[in-house]
Order: C-alpha cells, then structure tokens, then sequence
C-alpha cells in the first residue's frame, strides 16, 4: 500500500558511494512504490555543500519525491570549521544542531502533510539519533551501525595517532552505549529497529533489550552479470583488485604485506583508489612493483569495468559496516578475499568468500598468502566461486530490500497504534480512578 514517508537522510547523492549511495538507492528504490519527503544536509563533501544534489534534482526530477533542504544554523557552520580543519569529532556537534534544525523542518511540514511513517535513515552511525521520535509518528530507525568495539589487535602494529584514534573511539562507543539516557531513549523509542550487522544487532539486544531486523545499509545496484570470457586466461594469470581510500583504516598494508609472502607470479593487483598513504605504500611495495597497478581515483564506470575484469576482489578493512564495494563486487560475480568480521563476514558467503580470521598483522598476512597461493595454484576455484556470488547477489537485490522495508514500515505504525492504544487506556484508567 503506497504510503506518504518522511525519510532524514543528512548525507545522500547521486554521484557518491558510501552512506551518501546508500541513502541515494533507498529513496530511489521507495520512491517506486511510495510518496517521500526527503530531509537532508549535504550531498558533498561538508556540511551544507548541496550543489550536487540539488543540480541532479533540477535536470532529473523524481516525480514521487520531494527533497528539503535543512540548512545548518551558523553555530553548527561555525563548529563544523573545525571538522572541515581534520578535528573530525567535532562533527557530531554540528550534527546534533542540525538535527534540531531538521525536527523544526519537520513539524512544519506536518502541518500540510499526514505523514503515515517516519525513517530515520542515515548517517548509520547510532551515535545521533536525531529527534524525529518527537512527531508523534510510526517511526522506524536504521539501519544502525557504528557500534563495533574494534579488536586491539587489529590496530597494534599502527602509527600511534591511529592507535589512539581507534583506543579513543572504542572508549566513547562504550561510553555511550552504557551512559547516554538519549541514546537509550532513542533505541526505546523507534517503532522497529534495524541493525546494519550481526554484531550491532547482539549488541542492541544487549544493551536494550530490543530486538531488530538484520538489513545491510547497502544492497546490489544495476544489473548482475558475470563476464565469463575472462577466465579463458585465468591460469595465465589471476586478476586481483583492491579498492578504497589509502587510509590506515582501510588496511591496504595488509593486501600488500601478504602479496610479498607468495612465491607465484601469475597475478597482477589492481589498486584503485588514493589517499595520504599512497606514496608510502608505494615505496614499501616497490618489490611487487611488476605486479602491482596503481589506478589512483577512477570514475565509477572505469572502476567497476576493471572489477568486472576480475577474478577474485580482497577487502582488508580494519572498521566498517557493509561498505559498497562488497556489493559491487558481488554484482559482477566477483568473489571476495576479506577478514572475517564486520558487515563483510555477515553479508558473504563462505562459498564466495575466503574468510580470513582475525588475529595479528602477521599472522593474517600469512592466512592471506596461504589462501591466495591455494588459488593461484589452483584458479578455476575462482570460476566456481564466481557462480556462488552471483547467487549472493541476487539475495541482495534491491527488489528484495524494498519489499523487506514495506513490511517494517507496516509494523512500525501497527506498533505504534498499539501503543498509542495502550496508553489512551491507561489515561481513561485513571480518569476513573480519580473521578
């Protein structure tokens, strides 16, 4: 049944991956079936850089959607400076006011339109909540991320700002977790909860004693194909692809430390992506230099081509939730080579993915050597692969998301009836009692 939705979704765009993709795809794909009010903040890089978005929406209208602007009041402008400036925790200051901004957007939008169901959409992170759980509306809230403690072991070997970065950030999660009254309210709140991970789903049950639906923030896009002539050269040579930004978080270090422990030469890395790492890691590999091509920042169209090219993807990510390109991997039949944990480990299968355990830098560089010299030596694995992730890909659809969506979107507002039921209950209880 078409419903009338208001959707906050701070950080969306056509163009970008990540959260801003992932917010893009969930209002394209709801706007299919449904009518939507989309609040939002930024479809660049900072705080109230929309010209992107509103530039797309001017040549491409979507007909069933309407996009609203919150504009960010100039103290958040002014403290979101400092996040523009590399304090990026400053941030989430700015982000709280302009959270305030988008609940006042949204009350007066309330009053020219009856709203059937709230989605607190994105950013993932749990951290803010937001304050759209005061409309007095069936609200439904996530997918949630971000609550990942992340395993010491994985940072040890690090520079000792990123050691103290990811110490601090365990820290804060944990303190939030167990002290914040509003993020508690807020996870008591929401009509239905959805986790972006297994692991943030034990922890909401954990620490609220809610339960959640299992939903990644990220799904398969386009068309699911396999170019199957690709493997008429596959014993001459493999095909691997690492892609992401070149940031300690990221782990490319791993990929490479790994790489140098295999003795086989029939394979070639294609690296895409850059970032303040790339001139180091460029050094620290120049042994692998014959083997390894570093593409920098490609358009979409030119990364998912060399994806598609390939024969295994590998993901070494130190923190994520469900980042993308696990899904666009997934859609070109490209198996993927990741550690076994975050939204990786849960959204792959173990018949289209090697799962690397986790434990020390190199004790996982050997894992990852083992595993890629296993299909080196043997690389029509990779073919058989490849059909098991086309069938993981078609799990991750979008058509399957959205009919996922419509059945939280009518739970939330038959639990929020019934709650609203109950409590008119209680007050005629005690209108008697008092009468």
């Amino acid at each position: 049944m078409k419903k009338k939705i208001l959707i906050s979704a701070y950080a969306i765009s056509p163009v970008k991956g990540s959260e801003y993709g992932a917010a893009w795809n969930t209002v394209v794909n709801l706007a299919k079936e449904h009518e939507l009010w989309v609040l939002y903040g930024m479809s660049d890089d900072h705080m109230g850089d929309t010209q992107t978005l509103k530039a797309y929406i001017k040549e491409t209208p979507l007909p069933s959607v309407t996009f609203i602007e919150v504009k960010a009041p100039p103290i958040a402008r002014a403290i979101n400076l400092l996040n523009k400036a590399g304090l990026g925790w400053f941030f989430y200051f700015a982000y709280y006011l302009w959270q305030k901004e988008a609940l006042l957007m949204a009350k007066i939008l309330l009053d020219y339109v009856d709203i059937d169901v709230v989605h607190q959409l994105g950013p993932i992170g749990f951290r803010e909540p937001g304050f759209l759980g005061k409309l007095n509306k069936p609200l439904v809230w996530g997918p949630i991320g971000g609550m990942n403690i992340v395993s010491p072991v994985l940072f040890k070997n690090k520079p000792l700002l990123t050691r103290l970065k990811f110490s601090t950030k365990n820290l804060i999660n944990k303190i939030q977790l167990n002290y914040s009254g509003r993020i508690a309210n807020a996870f008591h709140r929401a009509d239905v909860l959805i986790a972006a991970t297994n692991k943030t789903q034990r922890a909401i049950l954990e620490k609220f004693d809610r339960e959640s639906y299992l939903l990644s923030e990220q799904g398969v896009i386009g068309e699911i194909d396999l170019a199957e002539e690709k493997f008429n050269t596959v014993h001459h040579c493999v095909e691997l692809v690492w892609s992401g930004a070149h940031i300690e978080r990221k782990n490319l270090q791993l990929c490479l430390d790994a790489l140098a422990l295999v003795k086989q030469d029939n394979w070639v890395l294609h690296i895409l992506g850059e970032g303040p790492l790339t001139e180091k890691l460029k050094i620290q590999s120049k042994g692998l230099s014959g083997l390894i091509i570093w593409h920098g920042h490609l358009p979409r169209v030119d990364a998912m081509r060399i994806m598609r090219l390939a024969h295994l993807h590998i993901i070494t990510s130190i923190a994520e939730d469900n980042p993308a390109v696990i899904f666009e991997a997934m859609s070109a039949g490209v198996p993927t080579l990741t550690l076994n944990h975050c939204g990786m480990g849960d959204v792959l299968c173990d018949k289209c993915a090697v799962k690397i355990d986790i434990s020390t830098h190199s004790q996982m560089a050997q894992a990852i050597a083992g595993e890629l010299t296993e299909l080196l030596i043997n690389p029509e694995r990779l073919a058989d692969m490849a059909l098991y992730t086309l069938s993981c890909a078609a799990k991750n659809e979008w058509s399957k998301r959205l009919k996922l969506l419509n059945n939280y979107y009518d739970e939330a507002i038959q639990v929020y009836n019934e709650r609203v039921q109950v409590q008119l209950n209680n007050s005629h209880l005690k209108l008697l009692e008092n009468a």
